[in-house]
């Protein structure tokens, strides 16, 4: 994804003519760090794993658990997530009884490698394997979440393997539809964007239309990465019987997880996936 975020660079560049203002929220993005040490969630314990995902390389990630709790979510952050700045999501995802696993991307914080497309999208199914060869976690309780182009990998693991549930926040149809975005016509005039075949492979919209799993899609109305309208097709579009869509009323591309509206339908979908399935009828 990072050639993606470069030409989003040079199309600014490109639009410069037009005035760019630079203020205080544009010089100063806060965000706060968490780590294992500093970690204090009440009632929520944080175990630190390394998780093999080929036979020489490991990713690094956070097991948050809790007392009682029967689900797990496995979260996939955007390009820009790292562990030590997961103090929202750790807290967001672990508001319902719920245990998380939280990991950073393969040449991300602790973990080892460089990050590819291919190799990330197989490191995903090997951190899922992970996850449930825990006798404690069941598959048909685990929930995965992605944010932004974090959702190609929870499609691609829903899609791989067997999962209760998806969450969907700031996603993208698929990376052409992306680009498009990023990218109008004007400032196709001036630069070619050329999507590596491999990125093409990623589209959710295609994964949403086979998938049947309770599904949330959140997005922001104001997000200027992700167009809200991706979201409204990937909800419209899915297969899933069961099915939320929350758009943040002047969201961003940031901090929608936190916010009540997307934390209620996350409890939903979270009772959802917990409740017992229906028992066939004896003749």
């Amino acid at each position: 994804m990072r050639s993606v975020f470069l030409l989003l660079v040079a199309s600014l560049t490109l639009s410069a003519c037009s005035g760019i203002t630079i203020d205080e929220d544009t010089v100063f993005q806060p965000k706060a760090s968490v780590t294992p040490q500093t970690f204090s969630v009440e009632g929520v314990r944080l175990d630190v794993r390394s998780i093999p995902v080929t036979d020489n390389m490991a990713v690094n990630a956070w097991h948050l658990t809790q007392p009682e709790a029967e689900t797990t979510v496995l979260f996939f952050g955007g390009n820009g997530f790292y562990l030590v700045q997961s103090t929202g999501y750790v807290r967001s995802l672990t508001r319902p009884s719920v245990n998380a696993l939280l990991w950073d991307y393969r040449g991300y914080g602790r973990s080892d490698g460089a990050p590819s497309t291919e190799a990330v999208r197989s490191d995903a199914v090997a951190v899922y394997d992970s996850l449930v060869a825990d006798p404690a976690v069941d598959p048909e309780e685990v929930v995965v979440w992605g944010h932004s182009m974090g959702t190609f990998l929870a499609t691609h693991v829903a899609t791989e393997r067997t999962v209760a549930g998806m969450v969907l926040e700031n996603p993208a149809t698929n990376v052409e539809d992306w680009s498009s975005h990023l990218f109008p016509w004007y400032v196709r005039l001036f630069l070619g964007v050329d999507i590596d075949p491999a990125l093409k492979e990623d589209n959710n919209l295609e994964r949403v239309r086979a998938l049947e799993v309770p599904l949330l899609v959140v997005g922001g109305t104001d997000d200027p990465v992700t167009d809200p309208e991706m979201a409204r097709r990937l909800h419209a579009q899915a297969a899933s019987e069961d099915k939320a869509l929350v758009l943040v009323e002047g969201g961003a591309h940031n901090g929608l997880h936190d916010e009540p509206r997307v934390q209620a339908a996350y409890k939903d979908l979270i009772e959802t996936v917990q409740r017992p399935a229906p028992q066939a009828s004896r003749d």
